[in-house]
């Protein structure tokens, strides 16, 4: 079974190589200009794994995961981001995001990383 995976990126050109990069490594991939409608895209479907970007329109990805408690499933996440500030990972991991890559990043590094995130253990849904 192949992997589904939402990419929400704000920046068309960055989200159109992502897409290209992990489509082409086999996965399935589904893109969101921001964060709301990537948040709208996982109530109507399942993903395996989301790529947020902090600063979108609407909602940052950081909104993003602390929303993603009140869906009826918790995919895995994983923080592409230009914005790496100490305190920022940190809140993104103590949300629940599993691994955080900087931009600008290889493809290869993209590919590995997704390939991580996908083997380890699914979040928990707690409530």
């Amino acid at each position: 079974m192949t992997a589904t995976i939402l990419i929400a990126e704000d920046e068309p050109s960055i989200r159109d190589l992502m897409d290209l990069i992990l489509t082409q490594a086999g996965f399935e991939v589904s893109t969101a200009p921001d964060g709301k409608a990537a948040l709208d895209l996982m109530k109507r479907s399942r993903f395996d794994l989301v790529l947020l970007d902090i600063r979108m329109p609407h909602m940052s990805g950081l909104d993003v995961l602390a929303a993603l408690g009140r869906l009826p499933y918790m995919p895995r996440a994983l923080m592409v981001s230009a914005n790496c500030a100490a305190e920022t990972v940190r809140e993104a991991v103590g949300l629940g995001c599993s691994d955080y890559l900087a931009k600008p990043f290889a493809p290869a590094a993209l590919v590995a990383r997704v390939r991580n995130a996908l083997a380890s253990p699914a979040p928990l849904l707690l409530n």
